[in-house]
């Protein structure tokens, strides 16, 4: 299970909505960063809209999905870490 969730991640257009999305919208604007989630999302979706109807594959493509979202909120509160607070 735990190679179907790694090779799901690696796959370049999720490594791309996962690892370099959150980086991207992180630097153009911080205040939105969260948004790379939900735009995430919406792309899996739409990519993957065959495997979520399939009622066989409808809860692996859901956990998948979560583990995404998972990863990209460690992303993000990491990168939220690792800045310095500015000074007033």
């Amino acid at each position: 299970m735990l190679c179907v969730i790694i090779q799901y991640l690696l796959s370049p257009v999720v490594f791309l909505l996962t690892f370099i999305l959150p980086v991207v919208f992180y630097f153009v604007n911080r205040r939105y960063v969260w948004c790379s989630i939900l735009l995430a999302v919406l792309v899996g979706l739409i990519i993957n809209w065959g495997n979520f109807n399939y009622y066989e594959s409808r809860g692996l493509m859901i956990l998948v999905t979560l583990v995404q979202v998972a990863v990209m909120a460690i992303i993000i509160l990491i990168l939220r870490a690792v800045t310095p607070k500015r000074q007033k």
